[in-house]
């Protein structure tokens, strides 16, 4: 019975919020409602002009074609409510009743839209009438609802006694007067009306739940706990009681208690909307995003217009490695939102992950040059293309280079990482020329950085360019002479050519000052004395820096080449086989397989 007279009394709740306009209370409901003007209705009349010679059009004492006018008007003011176009409906009713004078079911529906326009004192005399008249449970509750709303408390009171005495069973009327009693603070009547609601109503669930909800109020949450617990216990199926015992449980971050009231609850009502949404945040909230699904797959199948849950989803299960389950989910939300650039963008992830590039291509190069996504996912088919021209599948190589000349000559912004993969590509090649010479077209570029710089230096290294290597790392010291990784990258290249020995250790050590947690400088420092000669010093060193990048190949080949000098065979050959197993180029595999041949060859001491 709850939800028949629900959306009224809730609507007058809501309005009770705003400012109240009250018209003049000698006016009629009828002459008050007629003073708006409303907007052109047809041939440039207003909605009030249009009626008005509508019924000026019938002849006087012309029943049949009034009652017919009326029954036309009603149909429209009907149509006018469903739209929300609540001005109209009222008076398209307003306009019924001054040919059906006094109709009970047409001054509700009138009643209805005043209180919808926020009109509560037109309203509340009209309903005054019709519950003198009809002493309807119905009109009567939306009539105390009203004067809630305006304020008029014991007015509101009287009513729903009335109401009790007439329905001694009335729900609505016990809860809403046990409410409005709380308000005032007089909580022992609140709470001696509810039970004797209870009594007269055996097995409802509602009276024990607004205790519990004026408990709330009170801020007694532990008695409101004890009543929402009796509330499900005379029905475990009572929605509000486990929405509010397991909102008082996650307010309180006991999300184990508040999860064994939301899960017992579905057991019997599986498909509770609102339950599963709870289940679904506390688990995203715990992190335990595999307990998530099952509880977002239900909440789909309800509301299958719910794109961002259906995303969710998308993630959940691609996260898992469900990509086939991911891919239907995607592609069911590309359907409804054909251009978004974000579903574009997952599905291109979600076949370029299970190797599917060419799909994962024709997915990613949708994604329009306007979206914040175009840039990472022109680089993702860039490096797609990549793979698969080092797998020297026919007419990849070309494929690929045509596309990041194509796309770094019309982007700008993605010409450098387009450009420095081309590079990289190349260098693998082993054609380091060509790797520079995309280094060199992109110098200028406002996005080409420090990282870039060290990267060219190296291929200029790695060229014998060793001059041109040294003017980029000193333009970079001109900048911050104390920048760690541009001194210890001079002062290594100056050790691996074995010139200016001195300054190179100047160097390294000032980087080491700068940075001593970085593997990578404490390596060259550990070379250097690897270098000159000092195996203990530099046993120390890199030791120190092996600890820190345990899976660097130079780093670990370089400790097990100071285990092979100082005649420690057996921890050489560890060292070895463990840059062995980290190696990613073809030409360090090789270098090492070399040093662990020579090592083989050895004799091992017999301590060892």
């Amino acid at each position: 019975m709850i939800n028949r007279i629900f959306w009224p009394i809730m609507f007058v709740v809501l309005t009770a919020c705003s400012s109240v306009k009250t018209l003049d209370q000698k006016t009629s409901p009828l002459q008050g409602a007629a003073n708006n003007k409303f907007e052109s209705y047809k041939d440039g009349q207003s909605l009030e002009e249009y009626l008005i010679k509508q019924i000026q059009s019938i002849e006087v004492g012309d029943s049949a074609r009034l009652s017919h006018l009326a029954d036309s008007f009603y149909l429209k003011g009907s149509d006018a409510s469903l739209r929300g176009d609540s001005s109209s409906a009222a008076k398209f009713f307003e306009y019924v009743l001054k040919i059906k004078i006094n109709d009970p079911y047409v001054l509700k529906r009138f009643a209805v839209e005043l209180i919808r326009l926020n009109k509560l004192v037109d309203s509340k005399d009209i309903l005054a009438k019709l519950y003198q008249l009809e002493k309807s449970e119905n009109v009567g509750l939306i009539l105390a609802g009203v004067h809630t709303a305006l304020k008029e408390k014991r007015e509101a009171q009287f009513i729903y006694l009335s109401l009790l005495k007439k329905f001694p069973k009335s729900e609505e009327s016990c809860v809403f007067l046990a409410k409005s009693y709380s308000l005032e603070s007089k909580f022992s009547k609140a709470y001696a009306l509810l039970s004797k609601c209870a009594k007269r109503s055996k097995g409802k669930a509602i009276f024990s739940f607004y205790r519990g909800k004026i408990e709330i109020a009170r801020d007694r949450r532990v008695q409101a706990v004890k009543y929402f617990k009796k509330s499900l216990k005379i029905n475990s199926k009572y929605l509000q009681a486990a929405v509010a015992l397991g909102s008082i449980y996650e307010e309180e971050k006991s999300f184990t208690k508040a999860l064994s009231v939301y899960e017992k609850y579905l057991k019997q009502t599986p498909n509770s909307y609102s339950i599963l949404k709870s289940v679904i945040q506390i688990y995203f909230a715990l992190g335990k995003y595999e307990k998530v699904i099952p509880f977002a797959e239900r909440l789909s199948n309800i509301d299958a217009s719910d794109l961002n849950l259906k995303v969710r989803l998308g993630i959940l299960y691609a996260d898992s490695k469900r990509f086939d389950e991911a891919k239907g989910v995607f592609k069911e939300i590309l359907t409804a939102v054909p251009n978004s650039d974000k579903v574009l963008y997952y599905l291109g992830s979600l076949h370029q992950q299970t190797g599917e590039f060419d799909t994962a291509v024709n997915y990613f190069s949708k994604v329009p040059e306007q979206s914040s996504l175009f840039h990472e996912s022109h680089l993702q088919i860039a490096q797609m293309l990549q793979v698969s021209a080092e797998s020297f599948k026919k007419g990849s190589r070309e494929k690929f280079i045509s596309f990041v000349n194509t796309k770094a000559s019309k982007h700008a912004d993605l010409s450098v990482e387009l450009r420095v993969l081309l590079a990289g590509f190349y260098e693998n090649e082993n054609r380091v020329v060509e790797a520079i010479s995309e280094l060199d077209k992109i110098k200028s570029n406002s996005n080409f950085n420090e990282g870039h710089e060290y990267y060219l230096a190296a291929l200029l290294e790695k060229n014998s360019q060793f001059e041109k290597s040294r003017v980029v790392i000193e333009n970079l010291l001109k900048k911050n002479p104390e920048n760690p990784h541009a001194l210890n990258f001079l002062g290594y290249s100056l050790l691996e050519r074995g010139i200016e020995l001195d300054k190179a250790f100047a160097l390294i050590k000032r980087a080491v000052e700068i940075k001593p947690d970085d593997g990578y400088i404490r390596d060259s420092l550990g070379w250097y004395y690897y270098k000159t000669g000092n195996l203990e010093m530099a046993l120390v060193e890199i030791k120190k820096a092996w600890s820190l990048v345990k899976t660097d190949v130079v780093i670990t080949k370089h400790l097990a080449m100071v285990y092979k000098e100082l005649k420690r065979y057996s921890q050489a050959k560890k060292y070895y086989t463990e840059a062995l197993k980290n190696c990613k180029v073809e030409s360090e595999r090789q270098d090492v397989i070399n040093e662990l041949g020579g090592l083989e060859k050895l004799r091992l001491p017999a301590s060892e």
